[in-house]
Parts: C-alpha cells; structure tokens; sequence
C-alpha cells in the first residue's frame, strides 16, 4: 500500500503541501486549524461549523467540487400518472386537471429546486423554506438555517421553530427591519409580535424572553442528511 503522506512534493510531503495552498489559514487562521473544527464537531457547534464549510467553499476548489458533485448526483427527474377513480368522469375533466398538474410541476422547476435545496443541505446541513401560496407553482422561500430548528415531528414531517431574534439582530434600522418584515408570510408578523410583546414561551428561567416561534406545520419545511444538521463534508 501507498502512504500517499509520505510522497515528496519537492522538499515537502503531500500533507504538509495541501496545508499550505492557497489562502485559508492566512486568510482566516480558525478555519485552517484542524483542532478549531474538531472542537467545534465535538461540541457540535452548528453556527462555526457552517462559516467554515460555506468558507471552504468559495476558497478551496476540491471542497467546492465535492459538494456541488454530490448535489448534482440524482438527476431529479420526476414524472406524474394520473389514476381515474369514478368511470363516470368525462374524459375532458380528467385531461384539463391532469394537464393542470403537469404545468403546476413545470412551473415549480422541480430538477432545478432540488439541486438547490441539496447543495444548501450539503453546505449547512439543513434546508429550511416557508411555503408561499401561488396557484400555478410551488414557491419557497428559505429561511436562515441558522435561525431555525426542528426539536418534533408531526407524522413523518419535522415541525420548524423559528428564532424570531433574527429580524433584530440583521436589520437594525426600524424602518427597514419592518420592510423585510413584510417580505415574509404574515405568520412571521404575528410572531415578532408576539416576541416583542415578550409573549413567547421562554427557554429557561435565565431567559429574559422566549425567542422561538412554531410555525404552522405543513408551512415549514426542513431537508437535512441526518438528525444532527451537521454539515456532512465539513469534517
């Protein structure tokens, strides 16, 4: 067998050459530091461990390749067969719904959205989106992984709690933070006022408010690898 750590690069060893490409560790010496992203797996760190892999990912091309290949792996196809449950139905009624569908399909761009959903789930370990109505396509919008968590589950769908903190903590601009504000579903409304009112349940007694808002399930989705959010190359 091969030790490939052993290989000469010049003077150097394979391993110590790959630690000094490029510009991680001077750029940001935590993120190039083995024993910071060991610390942070233990101690399942979820917010560092995140930076370092979306960091990894505009500045390292191998990490970069592996994760958009492995988001790109399933082709994502999908197709639709329509089943007649009352012979009595006229053929034109079935066709116009089972057309309907297919648009509804084609219009939500399926492949595309899934790829999508895959890599952020690949990069941050989740995906979390609200579902917005729209009659002719499926719209999500996501949600900052960060801010949410699923701790349940309603049947086979995680129920998604929402750090409503989020709005006060990016948008200090009361003016602006309400603009944004309206860019969400009015669910989103009703609970940054119930945070703000200091109505939501609060975590502990050292809490001085509760910042967690659920979301109605069937709204909120969430995708994610495993239970535990972690980002599954960051380690």
């Amino acid at each position: 067998p091969i030790d490939y750590n052993k290989i000469k690069v010049g003077t150097k060893t394979v391993n110590d050459a790959v630690l000094n490409l490029g510009a991680i560790a001077s750029a940001e010496k935590r993120y190039g530091n083995k024993q910071v992203i060991y610390k942070a797996l233990v101690e399942h760190d979820l917010p560092l461990l995140r930076e370092i892999s979306n960091y990894f990912y505009l500045a390292n091309g191998i990490y970069t390749r592996v994760c958009d290949y492995y988001a790109d792996l399933y082709r994502y196809d999908w197709y639709c067969v329509p089943e007649v449950l009352d012979e009595s139905v006229k053929e034109e009624k079935v066709m116009k719904d089972f057309n309907n569908v297919l648009g509804y399909l084609d219009n939500s761009h399926i492949k595309k959205l899934c790829g999508d959903i895959a890599l952020e789930v690949i990069l941050n370990g989740a995906y979390y989106a609200y579902k917005v109505p729209c009659g002719d396509r499926l719209v999500l919008q996501q949600l900052p992984a960060s801010y949410c968590r699923s701790r349940f589950s309603q049947g086979d769908n995680p129920v998604v709690e929402f750090n409503m903190s989020f709005f006060d903590k990016n948008f200090k601009d009361m003016n602006y933070r309400l603009k944004i504000l309206k860019m969400f579903p009015e669910e989103f409304q009703k609970g940054y006022v119930l945070y703000k009112s200091g109505k939501l349940p609060k975590e502990s007694i050292a809490d001085r408010q509760g910042v967690w808002y659920t979301l109605e399930p069937g709204n909120a989705i969430k995708f994610s690898m495993n239970a535990l959010d972690i980002p599954i190359f960051v380690n």
